[in-house]
């Protein structure tokens, strides 16, 4: 593997923070001048680099909010630049941010993602022990990213095969327990009777 453009990611990979892979990664992803083996063995690389970075339990704190998070998650950069704001919507009395897929995500089957702050850090504590890869933020990354460079640990699941799962284990005891927790009644209703998962 040789290359102008090959070694340019290179350099690129070596020299940057892990702040910068997703960036890097989505210019691979959308790079026709170097071939698919070139491109697979730098995301090789990248990803051998965040491991490095995962196992010395690095903590990411958002400057504007203060939050620890897992990068790139937040409503102000849109996600790391993976998502598109639609609108704010009112659903079951509550205020969601509406965001669909960008750029190398717009194949998603997940078209919309109804996002609350709120409902989330719920879903995130009550549904913990459930997630696929026990991502601490399960529900605050769009699906789209889920399974990719940005959320390596963890694919999309509906919430409602999550809160089936949790209550089969006996994490809890019935859907009232997430009316009881915080969520809308409306909501967990819908979510019971209709596969809505792929909204939030």
């Amino acid at each position: 593997m040789s290359g102008d453009r090959f070694n340019y990611y290179l350099k690129m990979i070596l020299n940057s923070g892990l702040e910068e892979y997703a960036l890097i990664s989505e210019q691979l992803e959308n790079d026709s001048s170097i071939s698919q083996d070139e491109a697979e063995e730098l995301e090789r690389l990248i990803k051998r680099y965040m491991s490095v970075y995962n196992r010395y339990n690095l903590k990411v704190i958002n400057r504007q909010t203060g939050e620890e998070e897992m990068p790139p998650q937040t409503m102000i950069d849109n996600f790391g630049e993976t998502s598109d704001f639609i609108e704010n919507a009112s659903l079951y009395g509550l205020q969601w941010k509406v965001y669909s897929p960008k750029g190398s995500f717009e194949n998603s089957p997940v078209q919309r993602w109804y996002y609350n702050q709120h409902i989330a850090s719920i879903l995130n504590s009550v549904l913990a022990d459930v997630v696929p890869g026990r991502v601490k933020n399960y529900f605050d990354i769009p699906p789209w990213v889920m399974g990719t460079l940005h959320a390596p640990g963890t694919l999309y699941l509906p919430l409602s095969e999550l809160a089936t799962l949790a209550i089969s284990r006996r994490l809890i005891p019935d859907w009232d327990y997430l009316v009881k927790m915080g969520l809308p009644r409306e909501m967990v209703d819908s979510i019971r009777a209709a596969n809505l998962g792929s909204k939030l």
